[in-house]
């Protein structure tokens, strides 16, 4: 079985991992099966099926969005890949403190695999928009994208569950603590920002009236 992982080409893995999830984390932690472009290129690929997903599916399954809207890359962005990296970079320090043994790239790494499923059947599923008809045939594509979800998510508890030698109980109580972090990185952002926004401010009317005074 040795054999069989060390000849396994490092951009096919990541497929074995969708049947094989057990196992393949566990090679990937031991001897290194992993590789950043891959995991990379399928974090820009989840960029792209989001970009699909809001502005080129069919116009029969486009009915309750806001037509000629365009893309809104940056939205995309802040629901893919910022609050990806502050996922990872949340759980990689709960699981420090909590003896954890998985490295910030292999959480990195593991859990863009872990998307793997969600992006085959979603962009599946958008093509299938252009043949598919909303009132009859739509509940299908509904049923693709909750088996997405749902084996994307078990392939991420899996990974953590691996990566970091946990109990299950244990990873389920790293997860948890992963979502309180994202959450208070996004109340300090939105804060910082606020805050920006009203020094910005102030600093401009100020400029302005100083301005009028010298006038």
């Amino acid at each position: 079985m040795s054999e069989f992982y060390k000849s396994m080409n490092k951009y096919v893995y990541p497929l074995y991992i969708l049947v094989h999830p057990v196992d393949g984390f566990q090679e990937l932690k031991n001897n290194k099966k992993y590789s950043l472009k891959v995991a990379n290129i399928i974090l820009a690929v989840w960029v792209l099926l989001k970009i699909l997903d809001w502005g080129y599916v069919d116009f029969d399954f486009t009915s309750d969005r806001h037509l000629g809207e365009p893309v809104q890359l940056q939205q995309i962005l802040l629901t893919s890949i910022v609050i990806f990296t502050m996922a990872a970079v949340s759980n990689w320090c709960f699981t420090t403190l909590m003896d954890g043994k998985g490295k910030f790239v292999e959480i990195w790494i593991t859990c863009a695999y872990a998307l793997l499923p969600y992006e085959m059947l979603g962009i599946t599923r958008v093509i299938l928009t252009y043949f598919l008809v909303r009132k009859e045939e739509g509940i299908f594509l509904d049923y693709m994208n909750t088996v997405g979800v749902i084996w994307s998510m078990l392939l991420i508890f899996l990974a953590l569950h691996v990566i970091h030698d946990y109990t299950a109980a244990k990873t389920i109580a790293s997860i948890a603590l992963t979502i309180i972090g994202v959450l208070i990185m996004l109340f300090l952002v939105v804060l910082v920002s606020g805050l920006a926004s009203q020094v910005y401010s102030f600093v401009v009317t100020i400029f302005f009236e100083i301005r009028l005074r010298m006038l």
